[in-house]
Formats: structure tokens, C-alpha cells, sequence
């Protein structure tokens, strides 16, 4: 299980970014649903990686191990970290370990990138990855379900938003209906 001791807690500030606004003209008028997750693609390495879910309720930032297979890495480069994911149900899944990739969202010259952690689970999912808390905080990264998009602050305070992709969302929902087992399909939460 993975658990936090309250001697532990850091005392964290706030980074100074500039004010991010979501506005009507931000909404995606091609974008049927607005109960659709946000699902983007982003770089990890020299990789352009699809299907990445951005989760709001979630604290950890999971890379599935198909995915970490399909970017032929090491299982070398995994450090050990003990604990179980929980799923939306209840249902858990042993982290493997985790391992930490240069991160970039956006496109160049309009991006930003950072060494994220990742936590590697092997259970089925229809996204490659999913982000959370810890990824958004690094990345000043603010999300409007509403508006299907992510904004995030550049260094010279540039704002950059990237739009869900409305074809990679019906595509992993579709996905998620043929999953082999109903236990074997999660959404985060850090236990």
C-alpha cells in the first residue's frame, strides 16, 4: 500500500504563472460530447504517444505495461516500488515499480518538458497512459472538462492549449467495451 506519513508532507508554493483563462471560443466545436473524458497525445522521449487520459481525480501518473513494452524499455531501468493501484470499483493492481521519463507537452516551439514518475501497472487499459495530480501540478497545467482541452503556461508566460481528440476518445471507449475482464480494467487511486 502506498501511504504517506504526515512527517513526511512537504510544504509546497505555489509556482507564479500567469492568470489561465477558459473562454467559449476554447470549446472544440467539431466535439460532439461534453461528457467525454480529455484524452490527448504527448512526447515521452523521442515517442509521440496517443491515448493519454487526463484524470482530475486521481495522485499518481500510471504508465501501463504494454505501453512501456510497445517503447521498448528495459525492464532494468523499473525501481522498486511496493503498493497497490485501486480502481474505481475497488479492484487493485500491484505497481511493478516505477520509472521516470522527460515529458513534453505540446509542440514545439509551443512546449514544455519535465521529468514526470510514472507508476507501471500490467492490467488492461484502453489508454496508454493515464495523468494525474502530480503531472498537472508539474506542468502548471490546468484542465476544463467543459471545454475538452488542457492549458498550460509556457516560460515567458505564453499560454498553450491542447484539444481532446474526439476520434481517440471513441476509440478507447470502444476499446474498453472489448477489455477481457471486468476486474482487470482500472481507473487511479494511489493507496
Amino acid at each position: 500500500m502506498l501511504s504517506i506519513n504526515a512527517d513526511q508532507i512537504q510544504q509546497q508554493t505555489l509556482p507564479h504563472s500567469p492568470q489561465i483563462i477558459f473562454q467559449t471560443a476554447d470549446h472544440n466545436n467539431s466535439t460532439a460530447n461534453l461528457d467525454d473524458p480529455v484524452v490527448i497525445s504527448l512526447q515521452l522521449g523521442d515517442l509521440l504517444v496517443k491515448k493519454v487520459l487526463l484524470d482530475l481525480g486521481s495522485s499518481a501518473d500510471v504508465l501501463f505495461y504494454s505501453t512501456f513494452q510497445k517503447m521498448k524499455l528495459s525492464s532494468n531501468i523499473l525501481q522498486p516500488s511496493t503498493g497497490d493501484l485501486v480502481g474505481f470499483l475497488g479492484e487493485r493492481v500491484s505497481v511493478m515499480g516505477s520509472v521516470w521519463l522527460q515529458t513534453t507537452l505540446g509542440k514545439f516551439p509551443s512546449s514544455k518538458t519535465s521529468d514526470i514518475q510514472y507508476l507501471v501497472v500490467d492490467c488492461f487499459s484502453p489508454y496508454n497512459l493515464i495523468l494525474d495530480q502530480p503531472f498537472l501540478n508539474r506542468f502548471v497545467a490546468i484542465v476544463s472538462t467543459i471545454h475538452l482541452c488542457v492549458k498550460f503556461p509556457l516560460q515567458d508566460n505564453t499560454i498553450v492549449a491542447i484539444h481532446s481528440d474526439a476520434r481517440e476518445v471513441r476509440e478507447c471507449y470502444n476499446n474498453s467495451l472489448k477489455r477481457p475482464n471486468r476486474n482487470t480494467m482500472f481507473t487511479t487511486s494511489a493507496t
